[in-house]
């Protein structure tokens, strides 16, 4: 149920950033949505996104499986991650960096940097997202 709601949070926010097109991807994967943006060349950009959700207040450093942290942040399209809190309806984004995550040696999880979205925030986001 937190899993649903947390992806739908972050399906309206993605329609809300004005996208070309939203798709919902396959499982196999690793992402949950692939999201395209008009550019100002004429072309797309194409972001993958990883949705995360909890119930729980979301701290500035989020943990993440070290494991699917760099999955992600060695992928060859930008990834968006976004973490929903379904239970105050807030939403957080980052971006996966190959050297943009902290965790003690030999840890299982990283702690990764994260904004709330706001009307600020969004704006913001949407700028890195059209290029």
């Amino acid at each position: 149920m937190v899993e649903h709601r947390g992806e739908l949070m972050a399906e309206l926010l993605l329609q809300d950033l004005g996208p070309t097109f939203v798709a919902r991807a396959e499982r196999t994967l690793g992402y949950d949505y692939f999201a395209g943006f008009p550019n100002s060349k004429g072309g797309i950009n194409v972001t993958a996104v990883e949705v995360k959700a909890t119930d729980r207040p979301v701290p500035a450093l989020f943990p993440i499986d070290r494991r699917s942290y760099d999955s992600l942040a060695h992928s060859n399209i930008p990834v968006l991650v976004v973490v929903a809190d379904v239970k105050q309806n807030r939403l957080y984004y980052g971006w996966p960096q190959p050297h943009g995550a902290s965790g003690r040696p030999g840890s299982h999880k990283v702690a990764m940097p994260l904004v709330e979205i706001n009307d600020h925030t969004k704006a913001q986001l949407r700028g890195r997202l059209v290029g």
